[in-house]
Parts: structure tokens; sequence; C-alpha cells
């Protein structure tokens, strides 16, 4: 069997072990969202988002941030980073503080403290403009979908209008159809493949992780957080870590989860300048201190990546170890019978790869 039929079987086993299943949907539903709820609450003192009778139906992915999770209860978009704004200036001052003073260790202490960092964000839906675009990248991605692992990598064609694919994109395709025909599901195989699509644009998944991260852990701008080099950024670096997704059917919709890794670094921003980076960092400060403004948050939120992307490209920064290391990760349920879907950070500090002995990055 090869790995096609195995992904194709696992999801269709997948159907059938949920559908014998003698618990109601709806007691799922509410166990998962609580269980969701009791992960927030023993990991940070902020509020919880409240479930909703209502579900609000998104049939476009840039739509209203009203979000469900894969069980189709709703939970309400609270304005989480707005609600955080005295944790995260408690936070940041506590970083500057340790920065100025070479601090390593009590800055990673204070990084794994729920309590100041919370391990879990709420993320907005995903805002994909070009479809094509983002099947192009995904032809680029290695990936476990549905247990079965894709982690050959075809080499991209020089011209861009040429057409791309990928054993991973075909096999994709294969078993949304196969989920379209099962019994009891009214979907839309060509919909469905295009909804998965725009979760698997990294570039897109990146940008919003590191918006949020560069929120919370940035000091008072003695901190720069930037992705590591990885082969999306071009050039022939490493691959980054396989994106994961499962695909199933219960109670005739389709539901999926995806998760994304990016790995990231926090660099000092004396020790980028000092590698070449004093040009692109020269605004850095003054717009970490005027980001608090609503009027122009997104505004500066913009500037911010566009720095931190110029300064990834630098010649010497790749090669520059990062003062601590994180690791983010986007999750997003999706129940493409409602067209809802619930998007979250999970932020994490690795013990390997701080603990000093970390070559190769």
């Amino acid at each position: 069997m090869n790995r096609r039929d195995e992904a194709i079987a696992l999801a269709a086993a997948e159907h059938d072990r949920r559908r014998r299943r003698a618990v109601p949907p709806a007691s799922v539903t509410v166990g998962s969202v609580q269980e969701l709820r009791g992960i927030n609450a023993a990991l940070s003192p902020l509020p919880i988002p409240s479930l909703d009778d209502d579900p609000t139906v998104l049939s476009d992915p840039s739509a209203s941030n009203a979000n469900m999770d894969t069980e189709g209860v709703e939970v309400s978009h609270a304005s989480v980073e707005g609600d955080a704004a005295p944790q995260i200036a408690e936070l940041n001052n506590k970083l500057s503080q340790y920065t100025r003073g070479a601090d390593r260790r009590q800055a990673l202490r204070t990084l794994t403290d729920p309590s100041l960092l919370p391990r879990m964000h709420q993320l907005r839906n995903v805002r994909v403009e070009d479809i094509a675009a983002a099947e192009r990248e995904a032809t680029g991605e290695r990936a476990v979908l549905n247990g079965v692992k894709f982690l050959q990598v075809k080499s991209r064609p020089a011209d861009d209008a040429a057409p791309v694919d990928s054993y991973f994109l075909s096999t994709l395709r294969e078993i949304c159809g196969h989920m379209c025909d099962m019994d009891g599901v009214d979907a839309d195989p060509m919909a469905l493949y295009g909804g998965l699509l725009l979760r698997l644009a990294r570039t897109v998944s990146e940008r919003d992780a590191l918006e949020t991260t560069t929120r919370w852990i940035c000091g008072k701008g003695e901190l720069v957080v930037l992705p590591l080099k990885r082969r999306h950024h071009g050039g022939e670096g490493r691959c980054p870590a396989p994106v994961e997704l499962e695909v199933f059917v219960e109670g005739g919709n389709v539901h999926a989860k995806v998760t994304m890794r990016h790995e990231m670094g926090v660099h000092q921003r004396t020790n980028l300048e000092a590698n070449g980076t004093k040009d692109q960092l020269k605004s850095w400060s003054k717009l970490i201190a005027g980001r608090d403004d609503e009027t122009t948050q997104e505004a500066i939120a913009k500037k911010l990546a566009q720095i931190q992307y110029e300064c990834l490209e630098a010649t010497n920064v790749s090669s520059l170890k990062p003062w601590i290391f994180i690791d983010a990760d986007v999750v997003e349920r999706i129940n493409f019978g409602t067209g809802s879907s619930v998007r979250m950070l999970h932020l994490s500090i690795p013990d390997d790869k701080n603990s000093g002995y970390v070559k190769n990055w």
C-alpha cells in the first residue's frame, strides 16, 4: 500500500470510528471547548472566551472574527490583546530590565512564567488574497496528512507561471473527493481543497505568529523577534518543520485541524546592529513605543514586520545565534459544514534549543 492509499484508508477508518461512537455530538462539542477553556485557565489569568448559543456562519475567511471550534460550538472573539495590555506592559518591563543587564537566565525564567506570558493566544482568521500563490507555496511543504508522512519536496520551477504540483497536494485532493462522496456529506471537493490551501500558506501563518509574538516579547525596543532562516525565505536553507493536517468527517460535516510550527529567535537589538542591521533598526524603538495607539496599531505592525524581514535578509543575521529560541505553533480547527473556525497561537520556550548546547539552528 502506497502513502496515498494509506492516507485515504486512514481517513475512511477515522470516519467509521466517529460514526460508530456512542457519545452524542453535542456532548463532544461542549467537552472539547470546556477542555480548551480549562487549559487556558491553568496557563493564563486572561479572561476565557465565553460560549455563545447562536453560531455565526463564516462564508469568507476574511469575514467576522466570531469563531467556532471544529465541533460546532461558537467561541466569541474577545479582544485578547487589548484586555492583556497591563500584562504585556509588565512582561516587557521585566524583559527590558534583564536585557539591559544581559541577564539571559532571568529573561528565560520570565518567558517561561505563564502568569506573565500566556501559552495560548487567539489569532484572526486567515487572510489570503491569491489562492494560486498559496497552492504554489504549499507544493514546497513537507507534511503529515492523517498520520502519513510526505517528506520529499520537489524543486520549484524557475518560471512562476509553470504548473506545479506535489504528491502531498495530489493526495489531499483525492482525499477531499472521497470525503465529499461519503454518505450524508454535502460539500464540494474543490471548495474543500481551496479552504485547506488557505491554511497551508506558511508565509501568512508566519506573519500572524510573528506579529503576536512581537507584541508580547520585545521589551521596550531592546529585543527583536526574527524567524529562523528557512528554505521558504529564499535560498537553500533548512526545511521548516512539516505541517500537520488532519481531515475527517463527523456529523455529516468535514472537519480539519492544521498545525504549523514556526521557529523564531529573540535577538538583542544591539547585537543585531553590530552585525550590519543598524540602518534597518533605526526606527525600531520609536515604532515599539508608538504601537499602543489603536488608530495606528495595524500600520505599525506592518512596518515592524517589514523591518524584521529586512533584517532577516542581512548577510550576517542568518548565522547569528538568537539570544533566546521560541517555538510558535499556529493551530486552526475548521468545520467546513458551517464554514467556521478557531485559530490559536501556542508559544513555547524549548529547553533543548535554549540549553546552550545547540550548534545548528
